[in-house]
């Protein structure tokens, strides 16, 4: 592996000094950094998770896997901090592992299609509750009423899922998880389907907004309905470390 694109969050490196250093360990090992990531074979993502999830929808795009140095707070789904940059010298050997992650496919009614890394959320866009309609495969499973709904792949069950009281999924399973935000009802509970499921929501009232791993929103119409659905695409990230997943869960979140 010789070509690595570097993408960089905003504001997360404000005087450059991070993505010197990593050129200067990809040049040093032998390799070197590209302007585009059609010209790349791994994408460097410096950042936090909003900059990973970001670089994951290019990574996709041109079928290249991606690591994350995390210069952010938490940096959940980075796999190295800025300390552990030397190591990215392990991308030009090769020496690492892939871990393959499940991603979504969310549609609208009114014809915008999004892929998801982590999740697709259906907000009010006020103050106001929304209703939302949700089935299955064409049969009904629920009808909401709170401030939204999050459906999420098991990388995004850590996420805002998880703040909203959603179970959390271990990401070598396949499944999509759909989580209420502040139900007004006691029964409106997480439910987790099979990764064969289709779900499809349909929005009453006009106050509503679809945020796909944390974008900019789309206006949701009366009536409008959102579709879910497992993707065929995958998100390969690069794993330099042995770290498991629930390791990770406690040194990242228990705090």
């Amino acid at each position: 592996m010789r070509n690595i694109y570097i993408f960089t969050g905003k504001n997360k490196d404000p005087d450059g000094s991070c993505r010197m250093e990593a050129e200067r360990v990809i040049r040093q090992s032998g390799g070197g950094t590209v302007g585009s990531p059609d010209k790349a074979e791994a994408i460097l993502s410096l950042g936090g998770d909003g900059t990973m999830m970001r670089a994951a929808h290019y990574a996709v795009l041109h079928n290249i896997p991606l690591i994350g140095v995390n210069l952010g707070r938490i940096g959940y789904l980075t796999e190295l901090d800025r300390k552990d940059i030397a190591l990215i010298s392990r991308l030009i050997s090769e020496d690492f592992e892939y871990d393959e992650r499940m991603a979504l496919d969310v549609s609208c009614s009114g014809g915008e299609s999004f892929f998801a890394f982590n999740d697709a959320v259906i907000r009010a866009a006020s103050t106001h509750m929304v209703s939302v309609s949700v089935e299955c495969d064409g049969s009904a499973v629920n009808a909401y009423r709170g401030d939204g709904l999050i459906f999420s792949t098991p990388t995004g069950s850590t996420a805002y899922s998880m703040s909203a009281g959603g179970s959390v999924i271990d990401p070598g399973l396949k499944c999509i998880c759909l989580t209420p935000i502040c139900p007004q009802a006691l029964t409106a509970r997480p439910l987790v389907f099979s990764p064969e499921r289709r779900l499809d929501a349909e929005v009453s009232g006009s106050d509503c907004i679809l945020t796909v791993d944390g974008g900019t929103g789309v206006r949701l119409k009366d009536g409008s309905v959102v579709s879910v659905s497992r993707s065929e695409r995958t998100v390969k990230l690069i794993k330099l470390r042995n770290e498991e997943f629930f390791g990770v869960l406690r040194k990242k979140l228990a705090y």
